[in-house]
């Protein structure tokens, strides 16, 4: 679960920022985005859905490719993909809405809520984890070192113990932006001890359903062995042969990654960040206020990377899926694009965030 920290590729363009369009601008903007979409994606490859929002209402979404090239099955707007580490901001604002009913403080060390950790646990809090400041190690490098790959089952006791084994971090919390997954595993952790569900439970109760998304964290939802006639299937080209083969994932952790959704679901999300419809103005204040210093002026918030413009993004990739989400600096426009083909270079995701910039700004 990889994060562009917005220094290549699609994401320094920023999301788009349009004017007002009036209902023949849309549609042609649509028919645009449309031909985009064939001109981009082959029907019989693994493909790509996408969605662009207006103040929270879909005004576009289209999907062109094979949602599982075992079966040829099509994608559509319905199809719901694994977003990677696209799911952060949610396990972020888990943990704020569990702050703002008082039930714990970014200030508290993590050890108060996770027992069992080693020496650092007292001195790393969750606003390190939250800003990724914490200096633990990303137990996903630990798997991939001792050989454990996405295909094996794995769950996240296991990656818990993973964390606790490293006798300190690698640099002084608090200090400096490094990215790992292993704070949002942590996270994941604290919700359900503090809650008393687990994460998955407590997103459906206090974000999914009060705000009418169709949206689940299901690390399943990316096994190659699935059948949902819903979800897409990941898939990765191999450099040698340029054939594209099954990817996906066996891993059972959450909080780093695993919401399955759609891009127009994003998009509806998106409209948080403008409206402070969940929980108002203090946690949004709270989502956005204070990120950690990436790089370039550019910042990472509550599971958001925030433009220097105030533009925010954030993308995901992870066992043959590839995602990325934005709103603009006004927060009156989202994008969001899922895919699910990874492959060298240049990939089908960054052509249609490119192109669908150009489109909508």
């Amino acid at each position: 679960m990889v994060v562009a920290v917005l220094l290549a590729g699609a994401c320094t363009a920023g999301p788009p920022t349009p004017a007002p369009a009036t209902a023949t601008d849309t549609g042609q903007r649509a028919a645009r985005s449309d031909a985009l979409l064939r001109e981009v994606l082959a029907a019989d490859e693994p493909g790509c859905s996408a969605a662009v929002g207006i103040d929270g209402e879909v005004v576009w979404a289209g999907a062109r490719g094979a949602a599982d090239l075992r079966t040829g099955r099509p994608l559509t707007t319905g199809t719901t993909f694994d977003v990677g580490s696209v799911s952060k901001q949610f396990t972020a604002t888990a943990v704020l809405l569990l702050e703002q009913d008082g039930v714990l403080t970014l200030q508290d060390p993590v050890s108060r809520w996770v027992p069992g950790l080693p020496g650092w646990g007292g001195a790393v809090t969750l606003d390190h984890l939250v800003h990724h400041t914490s200096g633990i190690p990303d137990y996903l490098s630990d798997f991939a070192a001792a050989g454990i790959e996405p295909g094996e089952r794995t769950t996240q006791q296991q990656a818990l113990e993973t964390i606790a084994s490293h006798a300190a971090t690698v640099r002084p919390p608090g200090t400096s932006f490094d990215y790992s997954n292993s704070n949002y595993v942590l996270l994941a952790e604290v919700v359900r001890n503090a809650s008393g569900e687990p994460l998955p439970a407590f997103l459906r109760a206090r974000v999914f359903e009060p705000l009418g998304l169709d949206a689940v964290v299901d690390p399943a939802g990316a096994d190659p062995d699935a059948t949902d006639p819903s979800s897409a299937r990941g898939h990765v080209r191999d450099s040698s042969s340029g054939a594209w083969r099954p990817a996906g994932s066996r891993f059972l952790q959450v909080g780093d990654g695993s919401v399955q959704t759609t891009p127009s679901e994003l998009v509806r999300w998106a409209d948080v960040y403008r409206t402070g419809r969940l929980g108002g103005q203090d946690l949004l204040d709270a989502q956005l206020d204070d990120p950690a210093v990436v790089a370039g002026g550019y910042g990472y918030a509550a599971g958001i990377n925030v433009h220097p413009d105030g533009a925010l993004e954030h993308s995901g990739s992870w066992a043959g899926f590839l995602a990325w989400f934005a709103v603009s600096a006004d927060r009156h426009t989202a994008l969001a694009v899922s895919c699910n083909g990874d492959e060298p270079g240049t990939s089908d995701l960054d052509r249609l965030v490119r192109g669908l910039h150009g489109v909508w700004s």
